[in-house]
Order: structure tokens, then C-alpha cells, then sequence
């Protein structure tokens, strides 16, 4: 075995599940994917795996008002928190509780199948 078929046959082992796609951004886009990259000591492709997660799972939440995803999303802000108790009475003041429940669950329903 030559040592270019030993690192195929590494490549494939590591990489069998993983598809691979090209993009392209805009130069300030790059720019800041870089920055990040440096400040925060993670790769870029690192760092854009990680976003087109995030938005591809939190897609559908889009549909629902900014003040009510954070319900149904991990807490942003610390349960003690007043001024943040505060935002959640008034983001719900408006809310029908009922309709967004069957919202919520008929969203769940379709996503099953």
C-alpha cells in the first residue's frame, strides 16, 4: 500500500458521513468568518457547520412571534432575572395560550411523518 492509499483510505474512514459543498460569501462575510475564527480558536468550516445547524432546527420557529420562541427554545435569560420575567408578562399578555398550543402540537404532528 502507498502512503497516498493510506491517507485515502484515512480520508474515507473519517469522512464517509460527511457530504462536501462549496460556498461562497460575500468578502465581508468571509472577512467576519474569519475573525470569529481567530478570536474564537474554532475552524471556519467549524463555525459554519455550526449556524446552518442552528438555523436549519430552529427553522420553523420563525413562524411563531420573537417574543414567544424563547418558550419553546432553551432559556436565554436566568429565571431569576426580573427584567426578564417582566419581558415574558408582556410577551404573553397578548398570546392566546390554546391557539398557540395547537400550533405548536400540529407542527409536532407534522413533523413526525
Amino acid at each position: 500500500m502507498t502512503t497516498t492509499a493510506r491517507a485515502d483510505e484515512w480520508y474515507q474512514k473519517r469522512y464517509r458521513d460527511l457530504v462536501a459543498m462549496n460556498l461562497r460569501l460575500p468578502e465581508e462575510l468571509a472577512n467576519a468568518l474569519r475573525e470569529l475564527s481567530e478570536e474564537t480558536g474554532r475552524s471556519q468550516q467549524e463555525l459554519a457547520r455550526d449556524a446552518l445547524e442552528e438555523y436549519v432546527r430552529d427553522y420553523r420557529l420563525r413562524a411563531y412571534p420573537k417574543e414567544v420562541r424563547h418558550l419553546i427554545t432553551p432559556a436565554q435569560h436566568r429565571p431569576n432575572d426580573p427584567q426578564a420575567l417582566e419581558d415574558l408578562r408582556t410577551a404573553w399578555a397578548n398570546v392566546d395560550a390554546e391557539s398557540l398550543l395547537a400550533a405548536l402540537l400540529e407542527d409536532r404532528r407534522e413533523s413526525r411523518y
